[in-house]
């Protein structure tokens, strides 16, 4: 049986704003506790939201919350039941890991998080869990890699165990390590049911408690400028918001390769001519060590330049870039990278900074990225003399 078609979506709410807001709301709230860094401000004074029904009927679906509402025969449903139960397991696990996180970054972040609107991804997939924990409070996250927008739920629900499969195939490794493994994205975010990044996002975007407002392609025009997309494109737009909250939050995925000479030229003009005007936090995580090579100096260099605060494992920006324009701490155990990735990957500056600063150097109780045990880096740009 299908469900009552869910339409229109892509073009749900043609946004003719800016995609970035001046505005800054109280913001309450994470996808694992309460965080009290914000100052409070009057939420009586402040619009309601309302999340798009149709869409939010299909993500608590995807993301074995709640099948109310959906026409399913007697043996969808309990295969449902069965996958409810299965994605359940593995959001505990992730759970497990995140909540940490979350506590680390509420104990030693708190400035940051107090201060950071913008928080850039790249890298990311499909990760909007991450993000989300250690920066709640930001109005815009801007996430990156190779894999393809997608298409929001623009059809008719599908009520059947290959569809559920393809979620929990596609999530399982993720929620259980933290990282989403390109090669497998490459089959698991591209096929029949599963067409890209999107889908994935607005499930995760349910089981943390958000609920999507709306979800729209978008494109970078030659001024950097984003603006609504009338057909396919490689920018995705969701605007979203915690339930129970006031507080409008926007998420912008750009499908695309950085590498130098591969990356898009509208894309680069965006990052040159926004992150200026905000306070601007990179997150990177599991990042194949891409930004150790020569043929990513572009995006690394953005990321420096544009950045205030960094966090990162050592598969992101190497250390040697950033000691000497950011007051950085460590966190955790450096050792080798995973024998899969190369010697030129190693670190010795690194080594040497956690061995020099061993006193200094904090616990990291949790596994994170590649390497168990993990390593974290947290850099803040040093005041300008």
């Amino acid at each position: 049986m299908k469900q009552a078609k869910l339409t229109t979506l892509l073009l749900v709410v043609m946004m003719t704003s800016t995609f970035f807001t001046s505005c800054k709301m109280g913001k309450g709230g994470d996808s694992t506790g309460q965080d009290s860094t914000k100052t409070a401000v009057d939420s009586a004074s402040l619009p309601d939201l309302k999340g798009d029904a149709n869409i939010n009927l299909a993500t608590r679906f995807y993301a074995g919350i709640s099948k109310e509402g959906i026409n399913m025969t007697a043996e969808d449903s309990k295969a449902w039941d069965s996958y409810s139960k299965e994605i359940k397991r593995l959001l505990d696990i992730s759970y497990q890991t995140r909540t940490k996180l979350d506590t680390l970054a509420h104990d030693d972040f708190s400035d940051i998080r107090e201060k950071v609107d913008l928080v850039f991804y790249p890298f990311s997939g499909a990760d909007f869990l991450y993000p989300i924990t250690l920066f709640p409070n930001a109005d815009t996250y801007v996430l990156s890699g190779l894999e393809k927008t997608g298409t929001p739920f623009s059809g008719d629900v599908k009520t059947n165990y290959a569809q559920y499969e393809s979620y929990r195939k596609a999530l399982s490794t993720f929620l259980r390590s933290s990282y989403f493994i390109t090669k497998d994205m490459a089959n698991d975010l591209d096929n029949e049911m599963i067409d890209g990044v999107c889908p994935v996002i607005a499930m995760l975007m349910a089981t943390a408690g958000y609920e999507i407002i709306s979800i729209q392609n978008m494109k970078f025009d030659e001024n950097g400028k984003l603006t609504p997309s009338d057909g396919t494109s490689n920018v995705i737009q969701f605007k979203f918001f915690r339930s129970g909250s006031k507080h409008e939050q926007t998420l912008c995925y750009v499908s695309g390769n950085v590498i130098d000479g591969g990356f898009d030229n509208n894309y680069k003009k965006f990052i040159e001519t926004t992150f200026p005007d905000h306070t601007v936090a990179t997150y990177l995580k599991a990042a194949s060590y891409l930004m150790h090579q020569s043929n990513f100096s572009t995006i690394r260099d953005h990321i420096v330049d544009y950045s205030q605060y960094l966090l990162e494992d050592d598969s992101g920006i190497p250390y040697r870039f950033l000691a000497d324009k950011f007051d950085i701490t460590l966190y955790g155990i450096y050792k080798r990278p995973l024998r899969v990735f190369t010697d030129a990957c190693i670190q010795p500056d690194l080594d040497q900074a956690y061995k020099d600063n061993a006193d200094k150097v904090k616990p990291l109780t949790f596994q994170i990225g590649y390497n168990k045990p993990s390593n974290l880096l947290c850099a803040r740009r040093k005041a300008a003399k």
